[in-house]
């Protein structure tokens, strides 16, 4: 049968006016003992269609896979239940009971090993310290909120793969990642292979382990494959660790009672109570680093974030501590959180919590998501203007307020901090420039040149870090920067634009100026923005052999100013 405007005359397996049109191939007869290819290709697309819909809403979406307690009685048809494996059953590894300093795993370069092509499906225990060691330094820049010693201890003792597979594997592919060895680089593959094959075995199976490792192994993953610039995958593992933390109700601890709240939960993974401070701090700080990813990511991939509006979804959780914070205590007593992120983006309290360098990385991925949905929803036709711009300028109001609550950068002792700072201090000043740009549309360009003055000072923040030692930076990185650059090759085009009719209407720029002093400062305007423009490339440049995504945008920027008339 045709698919074509021509009558078909039935004949099989191939009808004449298709013989005679030289279309044998679309020839398909839906009627037959096995499905055509086209609805075979209409299948695939159907479940793939709804396979993206279950990640893009976690919260709205009876979940695929169901997770159950291995220690009890399989599962019935209804709400699934577990209870997380308890941290203080694992193994530790040597016989003293004391759990070794993350520092003993910083080890030197001589000591890479070459790995064997053909090595079993178990990496041994030699290799596994060596690549947890490649690991550490970088692990705050990737996502890893889990305390160091504490899982030192567990993925060096003789259970290791028993205790977290996935969570194991996906340590080893970033600790080949990061390792100079190109002998170790070369098996990236293979540990990229592993980790994604021990991530699904993960949630497929009865699982083995706490759910908590479940979910830092898929942020970890959702942060390699966004540095790999494979953004559809970034975004599948950074979905499955938004559905596992809100199946674990993470999004609710220590939140304020509310009775009409719980009646509406109908489903979720009970988790056993954490066995101390250390575990209920994992959980806290798993929570807000998927918060961060999701934030970070919703608008770049062109997806809503899953923390924005639905009941299930709203953010209850107190603002996190530092991990190493909650060795000497959990969260104080009566200490509970309502509508956590809400209150501090609407500006409704003076917010004094939330002072830890995950918090405040918390806060600036929100306020970058919230500024750049709400710059997505402006059109020169909009009914409510007044409305769009109030909004706007109670969000800059938030984002001033912030920025001046941060520490400078240079201020850390350590270059680890100073990053983090660095991520923090971008995001929120991209957020500026998300606002002040579409001001500048809306009041018909009388808005303050503030994204300008954001513009520059994220580049300035580069001032306290030494590229020379930035191995390795946050993906969204690429982003934030690119946004940056985009406000200064806007402002080289406008410069230029001014120069070149000043040009056209005296042929001296001095005098068609009005003065030498307008020429000299268009010269410095243009040269400042410029130069920059080139800060920023470069240290996308040096990060782009860790980083492939940076060269990626890098290229895009560097199109866009070759795109400016000179």
């Amino acid at each position: 049968m045709t698919r074509f405007a021509q009558k078909c005359d039935g004949a099989r397996p191939i009808c004449g006016p298709c013989i005679r049109s030289n279309r044998e191939s679309d020839c398909e007869y839906t009627d037959g003992p096995t499905p055509s290819p086209t609805q075979v290709l209409e299948d695939n697309i159907s479940r793939l269609e709804a396979r993206i819909y279950e990640l893009e809403h976690p919260e709205m979406v009876t979940p695929s896979v169901t997770l159950y307690d291995p220690r009890s009685a399989p599962p019935v048809a209804g709400p699934s239940s577990v209870s997380a494996c308890q941290a203080q059953n694992m193994p530790i590894a040597g016989s003293s009971g004391r759990q070794p300093t993350p520092t003993a795993f910083l080890i030197p370069a001589h000591s890479v090993q070459t790995l064997n092509p053909n090595f079993g499906s178990k990496p041994s225990p030699e290799v596994i310290q060596m690549l947890i060691g490649h690991f550490l330094p970088h692990a705050s820049q990737v996502g890893f909120f889990l305390h160091p010693a504490r899982f030192i201890a567990r993925a060096t003792g003789p259970h290791a793969f028993t205790f977290a597979p996935a969570l194991l594997s996906t340590v080893c592919l970033w600790g080949a990642h990061f390792s100079r060895d190109p002998a170790l680089r070369a098996h990236e593959p293979v540990f990229l292979h592993r980790a994604v094959h021990s991530v699904t075995a993960a949630l497929s199976q009865a699982p083995a382990h706490d759910l908590i490792h479940a979910i830092q192994a898929e942020v970890l993953l959702a942060h390699y494959f966004f540095a790999e610039d494979r953004l559809p995958e970034g975004r599948y593992h950074c979905n499955a660790a938004v559905a596992l933390v809100l199946s674990c109700r993470l999004n609710k601890l220590h939140a304020v009672p509310n009775p009409v709240s719980a009646a509406a939960v109908t489903r979720g993974v009970e988790l056993s109570p954490p066995a101390d401070a250390m575990e209920e701090g994992e959980r806290i700080n798993a929570f807000w680093s998927v918060f961060v990813l999701d934030k970070s990511w919703a608008a770049t991939v062109g997806s809503p974030s899953h923390f924005n509006g639905s009941h299930d979804a709203q953010v209850d959780t107190p603002w996190p501590h530092d991990i190493k914070e909650y060795e000497h205590g959990g969260v104080p007593h009566g200490v509970q959180g309502s509508r956590t992120a809400e209150v501090f983006l609407a500006d409704i309290v003076l917010d004094g919590g939330g002072v830890s360098s995950l918090a405040r990385l918390a806060k600036a991925a929100a306020l970058f998501e919230r500024t750049t949905r709400l710059a997505s929803q402006w059109t020169p036709t909009m009914v409510y203007v007044e409305r769009f711009i109030a909004d706007s300028l109670v969000l800059d109001s938030v984002i001033d307020q912030f920025i001046a609550s941060l520490p400078p950068i240079g201020t850390p002792p350590t270059q680890e901090d100073a990053r983090k700072l660095l991520l923090t201090h971008t995001f929120a000043l991209t957020a500026t420039i998300q606002v002040h740009g579409t001001l500048k549309q809306a009041e018909g360009g009388t808005a303050q040149g503030k994204d300008v003055v954001a513009a520059h000072a994220a580049v300035a923040a580069l001032d306290s870090i030494d590229l020379a030692q930035l191995a390795f930076a946050d993906p969204i990185l690429a982003i934030l920067w690119t946004s940056v650059c985009r406000v200064l090759i806007g402002e080289i085009a406008c410069v230029r634009v001014v120069w070149t009719s000043a040009l056209l209407r005296g042929g001296d720029t001095t005098a068609a100026s009005g003065t030498a002093e307008t020429a000299a400062t268009l010269g410095a305007e243009h040269d400042g923005h410029l130069a920059g423009l080139q800060k920023i490339l470069e240290a996308m440049s040096a990060l782009a052999h860790a980083v492939p995504l940076m060269a990626v945008q890098a290229a895009k920027i560097q199109q866009e100013l070759e795109g400016v008339p000179r």
